[in-house]
């Protein structure tokens, strides 16, 4: 069996850097890093960029507060330390200090043995893909960011001749992923899609279905900052969006938002099939934790757990005051989703 974690939006730095200086990288990782001990892989988002610049990149002026997330390269170490090995940059904040820090991003990672996908100096670099061997079974990522308008305005997508996140087009992805497929045991797609602080929306559910259809056997989402409802869909294991991981930003954890993010661990048996499925959920708020996320325990995070499980899956408690369960094809189809919002409203209004 081979064990693979999946964490969502990750930043260690921004506003978390003078916690950091006196505490060191590490500190935004133990209290979540038992989690991982029995990984064999751990991927996350990684939400911004490493580098050492101090200017950050202009932005178009839409009239909302903006955000310019950076980390300390050096932090990449601290990465690896915790078992992540594998990072999608197919986000809206990796080019906020410009191409120098994406390119800087590149450096740091590549130094530190971490694989990325899904940005790059121009889309033929975006649309590489990180292929890791695992126990045995060659496990190939792919990385895509939704296609937003105030993103193409701001022309972030990467292009023939611009470097930046790539950008999600079901044509180009089905062949990226189709490619892939034949090369590796098992394709996942990590995807930074749907709205702040929103829950699932249609357009979320036609594109993983896409993908899906186009040989994912795995989809985690990211971009919305909390979590998001979790499906299995022909034996693909679904989770929308995993919310946060440590991110070094305060988040906005008002009006009801629930201030949680999930470590989903999957488990894949010796032909990459995936067996069982567990989530823990974990606090982020940073007004709360520091900047060092911790294992939820309150009653709030059992209900929120609740909300976004497939009831179609048995799920068992499990330690850390997660769940778990058994993948035995079972599934939930895609349209079925209790609670989905029934307006696709995400075109305009995404910045983190």
């Amino acid at each position: 069996m081979t064990r693979v974690s999946f964490l969502g939006d990750t930043l260690i730095g921004g506003e978390a850097q003078t916690v950091l200086d006196a505490q060191g990288f590490g500190w935004a990782l133990d209290g979540i890093r038992h989690l991982f001990d029995a990984s064999d892989l751990v991927v996350a988002n990684h939400e911004g960029p490493l580098t050492f610049l101090d200017r950050p990149a202009a932005k178009a002026d839409t009239g909302r507060k903006r955000y310019w997330y950076r980390g300390d390269p050096k932090s990449a170490h601290a990465l690896v330390e915790a078992g992540i090995r594998v990072v999608s940059l197919a986000n809206n904040h990796i080019l906020d200090f410009g191409e120098r820090g994406l390119l800087d991003t590149i450096d740091a990672l590549d130094a530190a043995g971490i694989a990325h996908c899904g940005a790059g100096e121009d889309r033929a670099a975006a649309r590489r893909p990180a292929i890791v061997e695992v126990n045995g079974l060659k496990l190939g990522f792919v990385s895509f960011m939704q296609r937003y308008d105030i993103y193409i305005a701001e022309r972030l997508y990467a292009s023939r001749t611009r470097a930046g996140p790539l950008q999600l087009r079901p044509d180009r992805a089905r062949r990226d992923i189709t490619r892939l497929s034949s090369e590796t045991d098992l394709t996942i797609a990590l995807v930074h899609w749907g709205r702040n602080y929103r829950r699932v929306n249609p357009r979320q559910v036609r594109l993983a279905g896409e993908l899906r259809d186009a040989g994912a056997g795995i989809v985690i989402g990211h971009h919305p900052h909390i979590p998001q409802r979790v499906t299995v869909a022909g034996g693909v294991p679904i989770c929308f969006s995993l919310g946060n991981g440590p991110l070094g930003t305060p988040g906005r954890f008002h009006s009801g938002r629930p201030p949680y993010g999930l470590v989903v661990t999957i488990d894949l048996d010796r032909s990459a099939i995936p067996r069982a499925i567990s989530l823990v959920p974990i606090c982020v708020d940073n007004s709360k934790v520091c900047f060092q996320p911790r294992v939820a325990d309150d009653a709030e995070a059992g209900r929120v757990l609740r909300r976004i499980l497939p009831k179609e899956l048995e799920w068992m408690p499990s330690v850390d005051h997660g769940v778990t369960a058994t993948l035995d094809g079972r599934a939930q189809p895609m349209g079925d989703l209790e609670g989905i919002e029934h307006q696709d409203q995400n075109r305009s209004t995404a910045d983190a």
